[in-house]
This record gives C-alpha cells, structure tokens and sequence, in this order.
C-alpha cells in the first residue's frame, strides 16, 4: 500500500473522505452500497484490501484510513468508536483536516466526543448516535419521520455506523431521503 502521502498526492485534486475506526470496513460498504444504489461513482483507496481505484473522472474518493493518517489532509473525516489510536495521533488527524472540511464523529465514543469538542481547528462538527429504532419478530426498523424502514441489518453497531454513513452520504450529494431508499437493502459487508 502506498504511504498516506503518497496517496494524497494522487488524490490531491479530489474530494477526500477519510473512514478511520473499528467499524471502517463495515462504513465504507454502506457508503459503497447507497451510493452505487444511486449510480454516482467513487473512487477508493482501501488498507485492508490493497485496492487503489482512481479515474480522472470521479470527483470523490473513499479512503479507508490506517496509520499516518495526518498526511491525508481530508475534506470529509469519519470516526466511528474503538479507536486503536492514541490521543495525540488522533488530535493530528483532526488538525489534518482541510480548513472548513466536515469531521462526522460518533459521540456515544466519549473519549472521541471529549478529543473534538476541546479541538479548535475550524471544521465543521457533526456528531452521531444510535438512531431511534424499534425490534418487531427479529427485525430491526430505523424510525424515520416518513414511518419505521425495516431493515436488513441488526445491532446497535450497525445502527450507529449507519447514522453516520447518513452524515457522509448527505454531503456527497444524497439527500436523507435517497439515503433511506437505498439503505434499508444493505445486507451486511460482504466477507
């Protein structure tokens, strides 16, 4: 895999959105799955698979976030909970971030939640949490404002990563309600 620098470099002239945490895999194929649902094309970088796929075309580019992250200098950043990270490697990607650039966090990660609320760098902040949701026979529902969308998914887990993949969906471009459309089919990562 190329260094995070290195990946910046071939990214440079995209939009970056950097998944860090225990749940990144899970996040980017929620991501993966709205959005081909949708037909809009992105480009990945993943750690975990070795895959790099970029075009000239595609004005987004997914990256699953290992170490060094600090280089990648992201426009849109996720942290979902359970980081491996320390404190200060952690406050170093979030100073990493773009000027302006969107930080979505879930703030049921109290250490996570504590990190960026001290942190003055000037992004914005969207925290997440579990959704409400309901149980009926086994099946999860995510309650919406539209009524319960069952779901194929189950857990807490899940659900959190969802409410947060919502936050990044949204700001490439899906609204909510495309959102809901498309993710109530999403089965799970695929092993």
């Amino acid at each position: 895999m190329n260094s995070s620098k290195e990946i910046y470099q071939l990214t440079k002239h995209k939009t970056r959105v950097v998944i860090l945490g225990s749940e990144r895999n899970t996040i980017i194929a929620m991501t993966l799955h709205v959005l081909t649902y949708h037909e809009r094309e992105v480009d990945i970088v993943s750690e975990s698979t070795h895959k790099i796929s970029l075009t000239d075309e595609n004005d987004f580019v997914i990256i699953e976030a290992g170490e060094n992250t600090h280089e990648l200098n992201a426009n849109i950043a996720l942290l979902s909970s359970n980081l491996e990270a320390d404190n200060s490697q952690l406050t170093h990607f979030i100073n990493s971030i773009t000027n302006g650039g969107i930080l979505v966090y879930n703030e049921e990660d109290s250490m996570i939640k504590e990190l960026i609320e001290e942190n003055t760098k000037p992004i914005q902040k969207y925290p997440y949490q579990t959704p409400p949701y309901t149980i009926e026979n086994e099946q999860f529902f995510l309650n919406t404002n539209e009524g319960k969308l069952p779901l194929e998914i189950s857990g807490k887990n899940d659900l959190q990563n969802l409410a947060g993949v919502k936050w990044i969906c949204q700001h490439m471009a899906i609204d909510e309600d495309d959102f809901y459309e498309a993710i109530g089919s999403f089965e799970g990562r695929k092993q």
